[in-house]
C-alpha cells in the first residue's frame, strides 16, 4: 500500500538523485527536457524490448558488457509519463 501511496504522489526528491553539472551533464539546466535526457538515458520498457529479441549467447554478451561498462541508468517508464519533467525531480547542482 505505501509504494501505491508513493507512486500516486509523484517523485521523492530524497531519493531522486541530483545532477551534477559536468562532463556529459555540462549543459543541464533548469530549463533542459526530458527529451534531453532521453537521448542518452533509455526507458526500462526499450531496454527489456531489446532483450527480448536477443538470442541466447547475444544476451549472454550483453549481459557481461552490462556489468562491465558503466551506462547511464535506465529511466522506469512511470517517470517518462509523468507530468514533470526529469529535472523536476533531479535537482540541477553546480560542479563540484
Amino acid at each position: 500500500m505505501a509504494a501505491v501511496a508513493g507512486a500516486s504522489a509523484g517523485c521523492i526528491t530524497t531519493f531522486a538523485p541530483n545532477i551534477r553539472r559536468e562532463e556529459h551533464h555540462g549543459a543541464m539546466s533548469s530549463q533542459s527536457t526530458r527529451g534531453s535526457c532521453l537521448k542518452c538515458h533509455e526507458l526500462e520498457s526499450h531496454m527489456a524490448k531489446r532483450m527480448s529479441g536477443m538470442d541466447p549467447a547475444m544476451l549472454e554478451r550483453h549481459m557481461v558488457e552490462m556489468n562491465q561498462v558503466v551506462r547511464p541508468p535506465l529511466v522506469a517508464d512511470w517517470m517518462a509519463k509523468d507530468r514533470r519533467g526529469c529535472v523536476e525531480c533531479h535537482a540541477i547542482k553546480g560542479e563540484r
